[in-house]
């Protein structure tokens, strides 16, 4: 018994089975077009991973290249004992944490922690006046006012909370006990049992904070979910202008799209500049810098920067490559920037050292320093940005040129498929074909006109034929020669 649908009669009717052999060499077309989309997939897989591990692999190999001063605003024996110690400390592992660096143009605390905000790692300080304090010492002294320990947590998440504040409160923690060890035994010596408090400490203060535990990475998530947001427009106009290829001039198509590009990211980063000032509001947390308007406007303009570069590198792409490569080109475009957001590129190979060009590294800077006033460098990062923004407006004008050249010849079709691909199915003839086809009927025209031509000739000699002989039998045609003379 066959089953036939309600709502389709007949739907089956002069319809074959998929395994009939009049569909076997389509079927095995599709069969081997479909193991390259296995490839494809594949190598998808592969090259982001492999650039995201590869970034990460071995990174403690490279903890050295990141930088923790250490100030003696001391000058007695507190700063010297403990500034030796931690310097020793950190000779003996010097591949496998960051490096010490002892700083004498910084004279005051907030002097320190203004240049850990905008520069540095972090910063351990032996106070002002600590061994004076410890050898006053009374019922008021307090151990922690003889260290300060200076973090900065709003720089990068990874090597902020992986290794260089582990390495500030490990060195401060281990100088500090050492000292309180070297004071109580040299004062059992002297009288046997230690005379008043003589510990020293240490307390942590945070140069840069961002606010709330995820500020670190919110640029990442910032920019992750507007590019996605962008990347279904940039897709459904390369579908969708084909026509405007066909028709409209070089120049005012470049500009068509310039302009839809520039129209989109300014408002995909309105919607997250505001979704920002939502979430944190003016005054979320004392230690951060407050949200004010201009504040606003400077994430809207950043995020409309990255995004209006990223977009225009995708875009340029979209229009020449196949459907089949937009997914692994949007891939390794997202999770490179990605990447160079999220892990800190002092900490990887030199190979990766072009992440400092890409514009989610720029443009999470900007965000750092908008929000935390940390590690300014906004001529170095808008200079990079507004580069990139001009380099990808050229790149997107040869691009249109190409596609334009492509679908007027009949080369490429409405998604993107080229001739000689089994998909292809473009309404305009191939360039090459369509030239012969001129020339031979502009063979066939030249034939026909010179035929008509001839035929015309003929009877207009028949009709000029003269008689200008004396007499009737001697005339004669002027064609035979003889005038009848």
């Amino acid at each position: 018994m066959r089953l036939v649908s309600p709502f389709l009669d007949n739907a089956d009717h002069a319809r074959i089975s998929i395994l009939a052999p009049a569909l076997r060499p389509m079927l095995n077309a599709r069969i081997l077009y479909y193991l390259r989309i296995f490839c494809i997939g594949i190598l998808m897989i592969w090259t982001p991973l492999c650039l995201f591990f590869g970034a990460v692999h071995k990174r403690s190999n490279h903890v050295y290249r990141l930088h923790l001063d250490l100030v003696d605003l001391d000058h007695g024996p507190v700063g010297r004992n403990l500034t030796q110690h931690i310097l020793e400390n950190g000779r003996s592992s010097a591949q496998t944490a960051p490096r010490w660096r002892v700083r004498t143009d910084l004279h005051t605390l907030e002097e320190t922690r203004t240049w850990i905000r905008l520069n540095g790692w972090g910063a351990v300080v032996i106070n002002s006046g600590a061994s004076q304090r410890l050898s006053e010492t009374s019922a008021a002294y307090d151990p922690r006012s003889a260290v300060t320990v200076v973090a900065n947590t709003g720089r990068n998440p990874i090597a902020g909370l992986t290794y260089t504040q582990p390495a500030l409160s490990a060195a401060a923690r281990s100088a500090t006990l050492a000292f309180n060890a070297a004071v109580v035994k040299q004062q059992q010596m002297e009288s046997g049992i230690p005379d008043g408090p003589v510990a020293v400490y240490f307390r942590t203060i945070d140069a840069a904070p961002m606010a709330f535990n995820i500020a670190p990475v919110q640029p990442l998530f910032a920019f992750l979910v507007s590019t996605l947001c962008t990347v279904g427009a940039l897709i459904s106009w390369k579908m969708t202008t084909f026509g405007f290829f066909l028709r409209v001039r070089h120049r005012h198509m470049w500009a068509a799209l310039l302009a839809l590009v520039m129209l989109w990211t300014l408002l995909i980063s309105m919607h997250c500049a505001l979704a920002v000032s939502f979430f944190r509001g003016p005054h979320y947390n004392h230690n951060a810098l407050p949200y004010t308007v201009g504040r606003f406007f400077s994430i809207w303009a950043t995020t409309w920067a990255v995004l209006l570069a990223v977009g225009l590198w995708l875009l340029s792409w979209y229009l020449m490559i196949t459907p089949e490569f937009l997914g692994l080109l949007s891939v390794i475009t997202v999770l490179s920037n990605v990447v160079s957001t999220l892990v800190p590129v002092q900490m990887t190979n030199r190979y990766y050292r072009w992440f400092y060009a890409l514009p989610f590294y720029n443009g999470a800077m900007l965000y750092r320093f908008i929000l935390s006033g940390c590690y300014p460098r906004l001529g170095l990062n808008i200079g990079v940005l507004l580069g990139e923004i001009a380099a990808m407006a050229v790149v997107l004008g040869l691009s249109a040129w190409a596609r334009q050249a492509c679908v007027r010849r009949g080369l490429s079709d409405v998604p993107g498929w080229y001739r000689g691909n089994m998909f292809f199915h473009s309404p305009v003839p191939l360039q090459q074909d369509a030239d012969e086809d001129e020339d031979e009927q502009h063979h066939w025209r030249l034939f026909r006109t010179c035929h008509r031509s001839g035929s015309r000739r003929r009877q207009n000699d028949a009709a000029s034929t003269l008689s200008i002989a004396d007499s009737i039998n001697d005339s004669t045609s002027l064609k035979e020669g003889n005038l009848g003379v």
